[in-house]
């Protein structure tokens, strides 16, 4: 790789590349990567160990390479050209702070870590942290676990899931609500879309809500006949005749019923993660475990319930139309009868009863 650039930190600009070119344009193409002095000697570049060396000294001087050791060997890593030439520039203090931030990567080093590796008194360390921040070299980030701790990490790397929080964190290491209550709106469309089905339409439905308005209309006027009390059923149909909530309906506007018992096809963790990822509203990577924290709140929530042995599949809670103060709809509470206002009065042969219900006709007609 022919470098364009002046300093101790350009590669060679001659039209051929040098062996010192040539080691390190292929380790760079691997950036993050370790390697040792068998995996460099592999590469057949330089004439022998002794060559090598001194290609790796010159590397690691003009800051191309960086010195490290793994499991008691010595190995190098390439650095990007662009910062090993900031890097020559540096002060003494400045090139000691910059490598202990470097040598924790991701995880980053509070201020009091860095001043005991280095060293360096406050005012010293200050104006070094000062400058290498100004060159973006290094960058201040929060830490979740120890926000009151001034941590550093390089510039160009992302914060670990320890010490960012994890994808539900926005770049200053607070919960980012916004996405949060945007995945799980998604997540809860998606489940709901393959949670229920329409019911069928049934056959001489019109007709039987007929017969129903029928029926109810000739009790009311036998009871308006015999000056029935107003406790009694004339009473009960002064009542709104609306029903107190309408059952959750639709595309077709008909009601929405269960999949029959046994029924293997609502979305599990893989399904909804794969969703998740292929529709392109969310920018970050979010991992299955972060959703399943997710996912355990929507049911904690109500608005998910978890299916199958096990729990492993989920299925939304449907809606229900009504008013607020009846509170959240089950399987029990989806006909008439479950949020009946006169339940009480409710009996064979009584005022009310199933036979001249005013609340079955409009969630019969669904």
């Amino acid at each position: 790789m022919a470098a364009t650039s002046s300093g101790p930190s350009a590669i060679s600009s001659s039209s051929y590349p040098t062996k010192r070119d040539q080691l390190y344009d292929y380790c760079a193409t691997i950036p993050g990567a370790l390697f040792n002095q068998e995996d460099l000697e592999n590469l057949h570049i330089a004439r022998d160990t002794k060559e090598l060396m001194q290609i790796c000294q010159e590397l690691v001087s003009n800051q191309l390479f960086q010195l490290l050791q793994w499991d008691g060997d010595v190995c190098w890593k390439a650095r990007p050209q662009d910062i090993a030439t900031k890097l020559t520039t540096l002060s003494r203090d400045e090139l000691l702070v910059y490598q202990c931030v470097e040598s924790l990567g991701t995880t980053g080093i509070w201020t009091r870590a860095i001043r005991a590796k280095t060293n360096l008194h406050d005012k010293s360390l200050n104006k070094a942290i000062k400058s290498l921040e100004t060159s973006r070299l290094i960058k201040s980030i929060r830490n979740v676990k120890n926000p009151s701790r001034k941590t550093y990490m390089l510039y160009h790397l992302v914060p670990s899931e320890d010490i960012a929080g994890g994808p539900w964190h926005d770049e200053n290491g607070e919960f980012d609500i916004d996405l949060i209550n945007t995945v799980a709106d998604l997540i809860w469309n998606y489940v709901h879309a393959k949670s229920w089905v329409e019911a069928p339409r049934i056959k001489g439905g019109r007709d039987m809500a007929d017969a129903i308005k029928r029926r109810k209309d000739a009790v009311a006027a036998a009871a308006a006949a015999q000056q029935t009390p107003p406790t009694s059923l004339a009473a009960a149909l002064e009542l709104p005749p609306s029903p107190r909530f309408k059952p959750a309906l639709g595309p077709s506007n008909r009601v929405l019923i269960p999949y029959p018992p046994g029924y293997r096809g609502y979305p599990n963790l893989p399904t909804i993660s794969d969703f998740v990822r292929e529709s392109g509203v969310v920018m970050v990577e979010i991992h299955e475990a972060d959703l399943k924290h997710l996912l355990d709140n929507l049911v904690y929530d109500g608005r998910l319930e978890r299916m199958g042995v096990g729990g492993h599949m989920y299925r939304s809670v449907r809606p229900m139309e009504g008013e607020e103060d009846v509170g959240p709809g089950n399987g029990l509470a989806e006909a008439p009868c479950g949020r009946c206002p006169v339940f009480v009065l409710c009996e064979e042969g009584g005022p009310v009863n199933a036979r001249n219900c005013v609340y079955f006709e409009e969630w019969l007609k669904t």
